[in-house]
């Protein structure tokens, strides 16, 4: 049986790396991760697409109420079964196509979300023009698996840019930026817009401020096609010295 003290280096054993004794703190995992481009991207493309999804799950019950005329009891049974389902597969299939094609190119690791972004756009734009809310509540099934594609493969290779001893940290920082800008700001940025869209909208201003915050879903599948450019890149040079 091999026994480690503190002093003696550990050995990721998938990776057949070594990390050292040094125990990086936040700044230095911050700077590290801010000199690899395709964390940018990453960080970028994760916190648009949380402020979209954020944006959306907190208002899209409103909506329904008010452009729909739907019940509390009958909102809280569809979307606990759409977010629950299609949502959680859609983090599981996010995860398991991206290992299946990065394995072969690792660009894909990235790609996949990026495309899953792509097709998600015009299912959930058709999603606020249909008048029927039970068919609305039914294709919103469609942009909710995708949208969530992008979630574990994006984790996964934050902590894979990093020195062994980071990965708990660089996590961490990811999903503070994740956080501080699609929870911090999506709900207030959705309503903000239907607010400034009421007097020409009425009470369907709320329908049109999620249409349009929807097309961010664009914006964040750039930057994961970016991100994914210099993956590879980036992974090659990770154990390097700065």
């Amino acid at each position: 049986m091999v026994r480690f003290t503190l002093t003696e280096p550990v050995r990721g054993q998938s990776e057949n790396r070594i990390a050292s004794d040094h125990r990086p703190g936040i700044l230095e995992t911050f700077r590290f991760l801010a000199k690899r481009r395709s964390f940018l991207h990453i960080s970028f493309a994760g916190a648009l697409a949380a402020f979209v999804g954020y944006g959306v799950i907190s208002w899209f019950p409103t909506f329904l109420i008010r452009s729909h005329g739907m019940k509390t009891g009958e909102i809280g049974l569809w979307l606990g079964l759409i977010l629950g389902i299609p949502g959680g597969v859609g983090i599981f299939l996010g995860g398991y196509v991206a290992d299946r094609f990065g394995a072969k190119d690792t660009r894909w690791y990235l790609w996949t979300a990026s495309i899953a972004a792509l097709i998600a756009l015009p299912f959930g734009a058709v999603v606020y023009l249909l008048d029927n809310p039970y068919w609305a509540l039914a294709l919103f099934s469609i942009p909710i698996l995708l949208s969530n594609f992008w979630q574990a493969t994006t984790f996964a290779q934050v902590q894979s840019l990093v020195q062994l001893r980071m990965r708990g940290v660089a996590a961490a920082i990811l999903l503070f930026i994740i956080n501080i800008i699609g929870l911090g700001a999506g709900p207030w940025a959705v309503g903000a817009l239907s607010d400034l869209l009421a007097p020409r909208f009425g009470p369907d201003s709320l329908r049109w401020s999620l249409f349009i915050f929807g097309g961010m879903g664009l914006w964040a599948a750039f930057h994961f096609y970016a991100g994914g450019k210099w993956l590879e890149g980036d992974l090659a040079r990770v154990d390097e010295p700065d």
